[in-house]
């Protein structure tokens, strides 16, 4: 479960997703799509460089927000925010994906509560402005079976490969941003 918010399918999804929105010459919901996943993923990354710059506190509570529980709950529920089911229903079944996301992340022993209720909370964030950005336009756009099948032929092309982009954040976060962020203990003659 815990894969379905991998980098290696959620970016895919992301692209595949906008090129459905452009082949149905749906220019503002393509628009409005990638704002979402732009914005997402930038609010992530700048979240992930800040805290992951000085490298884990001896008492992590927040050291590198889940970009999993995040690109899962914004990608999955804002696809969810396409279908018929109202905003109620909407909210209800993209915080499902929250918190089970959240749940075998934490459960793994990747991530904090903390970091999974970030992660979460952006991701829903996300949708909401999706869903309130697209509400009327959703009617002009209703090609579900085109998106699922971009989700299946994602799903088997994709499996197996694992781009790590979280080593490569935490190594440029290291790099480029402890210098500034880092306390370090005084030397003491």
């Amino acid at each position: 479960m815990t894969n379905a918010g991998d980098q290696a399918l959620i970016i895919p999804i992301e692209a595949g997703v906008f090129l459905v929105f452009l082949v149905c010459r749906c220019w503002r919901m393509a628009a409005a799509w990638a704002v979402m996943i732009v914005a997402g993923s930038g609010l992530m990354l700048a979240l992930k460089l800040y805290f992951e710059a000085c490298g884990p506190a001896r008492h992590r509570v927040l050291y590198s927000p889940s970009g999993h529980t995040m690109a899962a709950t914004m990608v999955y529920g804002g696809l969810l925010s396409l279908t018929r089911l109202n905003r109620a229903a909407v909210l209800a079944a993209t915080l499902a994906i929250a918190m089970l996301m959240g749940w075998t992340r934490v459960a793994l022993g990747y991530h904090t509560v903390m970091e999974v209720v970030v992660g979460g909370a952006l991701g829903l964030a996300m949708v909401a402005c999706f869903g309130i950005r697209t509400q009327g336009w959703q009617k002009q756009f209703r090609p579900v079976l085109s998106i699922l099948c971009v989700l299946v032929l994602v799903a088997i092309s994709m499996r197996g490969w694992h781009p790590n982009i979280e080593s490569r954040i935490q190594s440029a976060s290291r790099l480029y941003f402890s210098q500034w962020e880092c306390k370090r203990p005084l030397l003491h003659e």
